[in-house]
């Protein structure tokens, strides 16, 4: 063989060589990528993992729970009965009072000798029907007559008790136990009939008002128990005194009133508070705040996983968020709770679900 057939050979296994090295590079690369996305496939085929916690329900002495303000039992605004100058004033604004305590002295004037001309007239009318009586006995004198002096007597008698009631009523006195609370007048001030003095409320029993709904209005009645709790967590025990019969057009809902019991005035008219009133017992879980979602449509509930490990939602009502923890209904009685990954897994989804204890849900 010369050296051209030589040469020829040679490229001609070169060539075939390429060629060969070509088609054996592409086999490994499609193979590798075949182990590869099969690899990828098996990992997005694995459910994700969730931590969840097994509840059991159980008993709760559920309340219901409105909002409102406290406001005193009585309030009454003392007004002048008689015109006259104020003379003197006995007690503050804020100080306590107990009933037909002086509060505000109105001038005498005149009264006093007008009250003694009227009963010296009863006297003197008295005499004359006694007179005419001794008369008609006598048939000195005629029915009509003793009549006249019978109605000028009524007419002096009753002449006299205005007079009387003009001089009690220059002295204002608290209706009851209580607070003068505001004062509107002072001393020298010129106060006709009607004019305003001054402000009397009662703060024991303290009334506590709110808005039930109409659909716990049934739940409710007179002389029920309830309690008042105020922002700082302070609770006290009350009888409920009063339940609307109509309704709020604009709210429809209905007033409800709880009188609690405030012997020192320590609590104020005026402050927010809670009324919280028995509703029965409920079958209910106590879960942490946290493992609350919302469903697409903005309902508030609860993950769960079943048998079959698929995630279900459950709306629930929240009974009570407080210092007894978070309490709901609307689970079944026994419910596998997603307490970790609860928003980032759909309802239906497969999960790989990861019991934990109550204590380490609580961490």
């Amino acid at each position: 063989m010369n050296k051209a057939q030589i040469t020829a050979l040679t490229i001609i296994l070169a060539g075939a060589a390429w060629i060969a090295s070509g088609v054996l590079t592409g086999n490994g690369t499609d193979t590798n990528n075949a182990i590869a996305d099969a690899a990828v496939d098996q990992v997005e085929s694995a459910p994700p993992s969730v931590r969840v916690l097994d509840s059991i329900a159980q008993p709760f002495e559920s309340d219901i729970v409105l909002q409102g303000r406290t406001a005193a039992s009585r309030m009454v605004e003392l007004r002048a009965e008689v015109s006259g100058r104020a003379e003197e004033i006995f007690v503050r604004e804020g100080q306590p009072v107990s009933k037909d305590d002086a509060i505000l002295k109105i001038a005498v004037n005149d009264r006093a000798a007008r009250l003694n001309q009227a009963r010296a007239a009863v006297e003197q009318r008295r005499i004359q029907v006694e007179a005419a009586r001794q008369l008609a006995k006598q048939n000195f004198g005629t029915q009509v007559r003793l009549a006249e002096a019978e109605a000028q007597f009524q007419q002096a008698k009753a002449d006299a008790v205005r007079f009387e009631l003009d001089l009690a009523n220059t002295t204002v006195r608290a209706p009851f136990d209580g607070i003068f609370d505001t004062r509107d007048t002072d001393v020298g001030a010129v106060l006709n009939v009607s004019d305003k003095i001054g402000t009397v409320v009662d703060l024991d029993p303290l009334k506590v008002t709110g808005q039930i709904s109409e659909r716990n209005v049934r739940d409710v009645n007179i002389g029920m128990r309830g309690s008042m709790v105020l922002s700082d967590g302070t609770e006290v025990e009350g009888e409920i005194s009063y339940v609307a019969s109509v309704s709020d057009p604009s709210t429809r809902t209905f007033k409800i009133e709880l009188l609690v019991p405030n012997p020192e005035s320590g609590f104020l008219a005026g402050l927010a508070a809670q009324l919280r009133l028995p509703a029965g017992q409920v079958m209910a879980h106590s879960v942490s705040p946290s493992v609350l979602t919302l469903s697409d449509s903005g309902q508030i509930g609860i993950k769960t996983v079943d048998s079959n490990n698929t995630v279900r939602f459950w709306p629930v009502e929240i009974l009570d968020d407080g210092p007894r923890g978070t309490w709901v209904s609307g689970l079944p009685q026994a419910a596998t709770i997603v307490v970790v990954g609860q928003d980032y897994v759909a309802v239906g989804q497969k999960v790989a679900p990861v019991v934990v204890s109550m204590a380490s849900d609580q961490s």
